[in-house]
């Protein structure tokens, strides 16, 4: 059984009367399962060895639609938490902690509609505890840069990161654009900067240090077919034919 239809059977067996005011509601349980689905699927962080998916879900309904959820939120909650859970295991998806679901109203929010907002939360930040978004801190990257992008062999097969902003930041840090998981990368090991028709890479006081071609540098402009080492993890960047 896959986990919308555990979570459809769950629906089945809520108590009664909530269900018959559910059923009048324009907003089913199920669509809401589906827009937290498409949420999990568009926030995606890729890393070395895993996909990491949001595990923090905050659902916002017009106070008319919230109504019939009011006296079953805290079951709804925690099942599509657990719909959420088994969905990241049946993809291979990884979660940094336990997924949580909030259901709440907001006026902003037209009736009969669904907003669901995904985060992220650090397992154990270094400072403050914080809670970061997918893709909040994103910026639009110039068309003629959005077919570069850095290669890294993996055991199965190569792996690209597409390089769609004009600054990213690659580390094993969680807060990184790139993150790498490799004891030999510093949580944030360097920077990416697209500037004058090129990308530039720029060391961030590293512990073991970027070399480009077995050279170790502090800041450089890339050309394509260069080999990144990030303290020994090799990455071969690849330039987009616009931006030659």
């Amino acid at each position: 059984m896959s986990a919308l239809s555990r979570f459809e059977k769950f629906m089945e067996n809520v108590v009664e009367d909530s269900v018959a005011r559910l059923f009048r509601s324009p907003i089913q349980p199920a669509e809401i399962a589906k827009r937290l689905e498409r949420a999990m699927e568009s926030q995606q962080t890729i890393s070395v060895k895993r996909v990491i998916v949001p595990n923090y879900y905050q659902v916002f309904l017009n106070p008319s639609d919230f109504g019939a959820f009011l006296s079953i939120q805290a079951n709804v909650e925690q099942e599509m938490a657990t719909y959420l859970r088994e969905l990241a295991e049946e993809r291979n998806f990884t979660m940094l902690e336990y997924p949580a679901v909030e259901l709440a109203q907001d006026g902003a929010v037209a009736s009969h509609t669904i907003q669901v907002i995904a985060e992220m939360r650090q397992v154990k930040p270094e400072g403050p505890t914080q809670v970061m978004s997918a893709t909040a801190h994103l910026k639009v990257q110039p068309q003629a840069s959005q077919r570069s992008q850095l290669i890294l062999e993996t055991p199965s097969g190569p792996h690209p990161f597409p390089l769609e902003t004009t600054v990213l930041t690659l580390g094993r840090g969680l807060n990184n654009d790139i993150i790498l998981e490799d004891a030999r990368v510093s949580r944030r090991h360097a920077r990416l900067h697209y500037k004058n028709r090129h990308f530039w890479l720029t060391d961030l006081g590293s512990t073991n240090g970027t070399l480009i071609n077995g050279v170790r540098v502090n800041e450089i402009a890339l050309n394509d077919g260069d080999v990144i080492s990030l303290g020994g993890l090799e990455m071969i960047f690849r330039e987009g034919a616009a931006n030659a």
